[in-house]
């Protein structure tokens, strides 16, 4: 999502498809959504950021069954 004007923010939503969810209740893929995360515009986020979206997301792939919110 990106808004114009002063003192903008842009948000980051970090997803993954999960072809191999062990849950019968639901259809696959499904999409999940592993972190949320915002920048000021014209900004970089840092690696220890993404660092932490990838442990969200190993973190999600180890659960068997997956959580489903």
């Amino acid at each position: 999502m990106r808004v114009g004007g002063p003192k903008r923010h842009h948000d980051r939503l970090f997803c993954r498809l999960d072809y191999e969810a062990k849950n019968p209740e639901v259809d696959k893929p499904l999409l999940v959504v592993v972190a949320g995360l915002d920048k000021p515009f014209r900004t970089e986020l840092r690696p220890r950021d993404y660092a932490a979206v990838r442990r969200l997301g190993e973190e999600y792939l180890a659960r068997s069954p997956r959580s489903i919110c």
